[in-house]
């Protein structure tokens, strides 16, 4: 025995100690486990320390504390290999909540080598060296059992590496290594214990790489949780029985492009509210789950009303310029696992409560069944990119002076694959945005309207432009002129053949990428017209940024201007009109419905009509049967 090793082992271990009690870690079975074994790491190498100094500075006639301390000694041996053992079943369990059943029998043989130190022959002897060692049957039986723990370890994280995933696999496997190493070195010779070093090389490896509760914040915003403590304790909580309760409070109202400033005053909202909702539920832990979320579990229904009132408490606000949501959420009734609870909060933090003015929402089976809504487009979305299975439907485009449908609109439409429904737009364009497939819908569209104008010469039935929607996310990318033109050449389209409309789904945030792409465009000979003018992103400011031939009035501002029981809009679009008209600009009415409003927009000077008074928007060959039938100004097409 000497008394260096464990002094250094103590000293360590102390420092690790402090910085996990420091810190607050997920309430989870393998953080308190390997807790446990920090604490027994640490009473292992006192007890080296008391045995050495009751070995060297006392004398034979302190028998009893002599024996004392080789069982205290070999006890926590004994208990620090089996604790480890327990924290590699906890790691590498599917079940993640650790089975108290397993615990218990693991403990047997442990519990049965502390019982032989007890009862049994534990002895003493000096080596050639005059340093004590311990031995005799007890005393083997107790390093047997330590053994066989850390050997049942290493061989579980060897079956079970997958489960572990390759960076803890590593840690746990050179842990055991030197562990293991060390025990037969001290068990072989006689006199130098350095299993305090072994095991505190083992608590200090797993500390670093796998446990360190720092790695378990947020870098950036004090007392919050991050992502991967978030996942490991709902995890968790769903290997349980009992009812529990996600609460989320989402952050809006502003642009998902955050400045300096912004960012740091959003990351200081939260830091304050994860503290005030700690310090109100008894420290149950806040998670950032996403930029703009943080969640919460816990048990008791009266934290619920508890984190709602915090939430809401107008005294307890401090930046006014982000809208608070309070979600709440059933578990597992609304989310029958892990996964789909993380499915949903992702679904409300990303899209959902951007749609919602309340604030409060509980999530529900409508808001669930929303969700799998909206899941199962983007799967129809995304295998319809890999088989560039959209259609390409027309919906003709009225010329007043000429008196014919020289232009149309081509518009994407996406059938379900089990039947022969279709998707709306409206439903899988925001989704595709959201994704990140809308430029794959524009590229595949695009393809099949130049395939199509080249194969029917559409030139020939008297069609001058086709126009095709041109996304926010394409316009702005600088790759786009080269693949537009490249498909034109492709089939011998004139670029002077396709209007660009500017879509209002993705608003435009690069200007400069946007104006290059226009420009090159306009020089080959294609023109551009706003879509939707009068909702969403179409405005003056969006016609006073670029030199678009053609503007369309959304049908929705078009029937309001024209509705009969408010006649003050009609100044509205009579307004409007002469506006555009007088700024340059070309004026297509969309929603055209009946003859009455054809006449009245034509009336006050709209130059292109587009509705369904004249047609629906056609499939390819319906389209081509139309411009074949086409009857006049006034007349329904076929």
């Amino acid at each position: 025995m000497e008394i260096r090793t464990p002094i250094v082992a103590i000293m360590t271990l102390s420092i690790l100690l402090v910085v996990y009690l420091r810190n607050s870690v997920p309430k989870v079975a393998s953080a308190r486990i390997f807790f446990g074994f920090l604490v027994a790491s640490f009473l292992n190498a006192f007890a080296e320390i008391a045995e050495c100094a009751v070995f060297i500075y006392l004398n034979n006639s302190f028998f009893v504390l002599r024996k004392a301390a080789q069982i205290f000694y070999c006890s926590t041996i004994i208990i620090c290999a089996y604790l480890i053992t327990c924290y590699v079943y906890s790691k590498v369990t599917r079940r993640i909540l650790v089975s108290n059943w397993v615990i218990a029998l693991g403990g047997i043989p442990a519990l049965v080598a502390i019982i032989m130190l007890f009862v049994g022959d534990v002895s003493f002897a000096r080596n050639i060296d005059g340093l004590y060692y311990n031995y005799g049957s007890a005393i083997n039986f107790a390093y047997f059992v330590g053994l066989f723990y850390v050997l049942v370890g290493f061989f579980v994280i060897i079956v079970f590496r997958s489960r572990l995933g390759g960076g803890n696999f590593r840690v746990l496997l050179i842990g055991f290594i030197i562990w293991a190493s060390m025990a037969y070195y001290q068990y072989s010779g006689h006199g130098l214990q350095v299993s305090a070093m072994a095991i505190m090389a083992m608590s200090l490896i797993i500390f670093i790489c796998i446990e360190n509760p720092k790695g378990f914040y947020e870098k950036q915003i004090p007392n919050i949780l991050n992502r991967d403590a978030f996942n490991t304790m709902i995890s968790e909580k769903y290997a349980g029985s009992r009812t529990f309760y996600i609460m989320a409070v989402i952050f809006t109202g502003k642009t998902n492009v955050l400045s300096s400033n912004d960012r740091q005053n959003l990351y200081d909202e939260q830091s304050r509210i994860g503290r005030m909702i700690n310090n109100a539920l008894n420290n149950c832990g806040v998670y950032l789950f996403n930029w703009n979320t943080l969640v919460f579990l816990v048990h008791n229904p009266a934290n619920v009303e508890t984190a709602m009132n915090l939430i809401h408490n107008k005294d307890n606000s401090i930046d006014a310029s982000y809208r608070k949501t309070f979600c709440l959420m059933e578990a597992p009734k609304y989310a029958k696992g892990a996964d789909e609870a993380v499915q949903i909060l992702s679904y409300l933090s990303g899209e959902y409560v951007f749609t919602q003015s309340s604030p409060n929402l509980v999530i529900d089976d409508a808001v669930v069944d929303k969700m799998i809504f909206r899941n199962n487009i983007e799967d129809i979305v995304r295998q319809a990119v890999r088989d560039k299975a959209f259609d390409v439907y027309y919906q003709p485009i009225l010329n007043v002076k000429e008196g014919n449908f020289s232009s149309a609109e081509a518009l994407v439409r996406l059938k379900r694959p089990d039947n022969e429904r279709y998707i709306s737009p409206e439903d899988f364009i925001p989704i595709a945005e959201k994704c990140g497939m809308v430029h794959d819908i524009d590229d595949i569209v695009f393809e099949k309207v130049c395939s199509f104008i080249s194969r029917e010469k559409l030139s020939s039935y008297g069609i001058k432009v086709i126009e095709v929607n041109l996304s926010g996310v394409e316009v702005v990318d600088p790759r786009t002129y080269d693949r537009l033109i490249h498909k034109m050449e492709k089939y011998n389209i004139p670029p002077n053949f396709i209007n660009f409309e500017i879509t209002e789904t993705s608003y435009i945030n690069n200007d400069e990428a946007f104006k290059e792409n226009v420009r090159k465009l306009k020089n080959m000979g294609s023109t551009f017209s706003m879509d939707d003018f009068g909702s969403g992103y179409s405005n003056l400011l969006e016609i006073l940024k670029m030199d678009y031939m053609l503007v369309k009035m959304d049908k929705e501002f078009v029937w309001n201007c024209l509705d009969e029981g408010k006649p003050e809009n009609m100044r509205m679009l009579e307004y409007t009109i002469g506006f555009l008209k007088d700024y340059g600009l070309h004026i297509l009415a969309e929603g055209v419905e009946n003859i009455e409003q054809a006449k009245l927009l034509i009336d006050k000077g709209v130059e292109y009509l587009q509705g369904f008074y004249y047609s629906r928007p056609i499939p390819e060959d319906e389209y081509i049967e139309f411009l074949k039938a086409q009857k006049g100004i006034f007349n329904k097409g076929d």
